[in-house]
């Protein structure tokens, strides 16, 4: 038989370990009651920590396309207001040009809206969403279109000037014909509605616009751009009131304008609703994605709380267990300090 020593200094320390594993695992539970998750998910589950986070990554993809998709949507939404204000001015354009009896004063009265209306149009197209420019296309961070000031007027009234001999206002525009008005309106100056003069005088948009990622295996264009062919028409009308020195004219070519303008801005004012209707059908597209990935998200989330999920009242009771074997464990410390050879010399 072999006797083995024992000093009192082990016996007081070989509790605080066992404290030291108490107080943690007494974390750990209290973080699960907190949180409703297992502490260690990855030491719980073992290999099937894997699952989880392929699971927890599909969630995180649905969580982001469903935030993405929101700000889509504000901005379709803003472009479609814009539009709606676009159809607005071009109407009641379309309502003075027939409305409005002949006259030099009438002209005064057209002269003045369609230089209104070419301001209108140049806020509506630069307008943006306080980080993007709304009708930019990809070009998103450039001002798309440029006011009529600030370039185009000098390219209208010099094709103006070329045509006719005479500057744009001067008394002798006054001889200009309705035949030869008609003709410069479908040459000459609707040549400064198309490329490439368009995008050197007037914009400086992409033509091709935003494709966002609604969906996993889903995508659709969530904006439009100021080289749509409306956009065009609008600005032709607009400048055949404003920029062609109306008052300046004969009667009868204020006439020719006038029925060509009419024709344009109808024309104009069907390809800005078709704009709406396809901005619109995107955000229907967008809606029923997201309705799509939210049942989807649900249900994800729904499995990661299953595998990951901690049951809160098993956590109490093993806090509670804990707590005492602490106490005692503290107890238990305290008496062995006490522990002397001189209580039994």
């Amino acid at each position: 038989m072999q006797t083995s020593y024992i000093s009192t200094a082990a016996l007081r320390n070989a509790p605080r370990a066992t404290i030291e594993r108490l107080q943690n695992e007494l974390v750990d539970r209290t973080t699960e009651i907190a949180t409703q998750r297992h502490a260690d998910v990855g030491l719980t589950l073992g290999s099937g920590t894997g699952r989880t986070v392929a699971t927890r990554m599909d969630l995180s993809l649905l969580e982001m396309l469903i935030a993405s998709n929101g700000s889509a949507t504000a901005r379709l939404s803003q472009t479609q207001t814009a539009l709606a204000d676009l159809e607005t001015v071009a109407s009641e354009m379309l309502t003075a040009l027939v409305a409005l009896p002949p006259g030099l004063q009438s002209a005064k009265t057209l002269e003045i809206q369609g230089q209104t209306s070419l301001d209108r149009l140049a806020d509506r197209l630069n307008a943006s969403d306080g980080g993007s420019y709304l009708f930019a296309g990809l070009n998103s961070d450039t001002k798309p279109f440029s006011r009529y000031a600030d370039g185009p007027q000098a390219a209208v009234e010099a094709a103006f000037l070329t045509r006719f001999g005479v500057a744009v206002g001067s008394a002798g525009a006054s001889a200009i014909t309705p035949a030869d008005m008609v003709d410069f309106l479908e040459n000459e100056f609707a040549d400064l509605f198309a490329d490439p003069a368009w995008t050197t005088d007037w914009s400086s948009a992409s033509s091709s616009n935003v494709v966002s990622r609604i969906a996993p295996s889903e995508r659709t264009e969530t904006s439009t751009n100021a080289n749509e062919t409306a956009m065009r028409n609008l600005a032709m009308a607009f400048t055949m009131m404003a920029g062609l020195g109306f008052t300046a004219l004969d009667q009868g070519t204020r006439d020719a304008i006038v029925e060509k303008a009419r024709i344009v801005l109808g024309t104009a004012i069907t390809e800005v609703v078709a704009l709406k209707g396809k901005l619109g059908f995107a955000e229907n597209a967008i809606a029923k994605a997201n309705n799509r990935m939210s049942l989807a998200a649900d249900i994800l989330a729904l499995k990661v709380a299953d595998a990951e999920g901690a049951d809160p009242a098993e956590a109490k009771v093993r806090i509670d267990l804990l707590t005492t074997q602490i106490e005692m464990s503290y107890a238990m410390t305290s008496q062995l300090s006490r522990l002397s050879i001189l209580n039994y010399a």
